[in-house]
């Protein structure tokens, strides 16, 4: 299933749970009316993806022994040991405040985003 459609469903899902009139679950409405949710889901994930980049996150695995956290691709290594919280450190050892990880990573995806339209 792709970001959009799963995007889509989470949608469709909250709107209907969250509708005042009291519609149940989603997975209890008609199928006419799930997919007139869906049809809704997917306009507004449309204009969300239109606008901001939007991934699956990996599942990380938990801390070893010594609290840390290593994740695939990056080689980024998440120091949960530390008195002052959970501090990650990029390779090499630099520490990077988790503010600044999301602006490195905002800058990645919209290089891709860029260079993909280009194509």
């Amino acid at each position: 299933m792709s970001i959009r459609d799963e995007l889509a469903q989470v949608i469709a899902v909250a709107l209907a749970e969250t509708n005042p009139s009291g519609l149940g679950t989603f997975d209890e409405l008609s199928p006419n009316r799930q997919k007139q949710l869906l049809s809704r889901g997917g306009h507004a994930a449309d204009a969300i993806l239109a606008r901001f980049g939007v991934v699956g996150l990996p599942t990380l695995n938990e801390p070893d022994d010594d609290g840390q956290i290593y994740t695939d691709v990056a080689e980024l290594r998440i120091d949960t040991s530390g008195t002052s919280g959970n501090e990650v450190f990029l390779p090499g050892g630099h520490r990077i405040s988790p503010y600044w990880l999301r602006q490195e990573a905002a800058d990645y995806l919209a290089a891709a985003n860029r260079a993909e339209a280009q194509s």
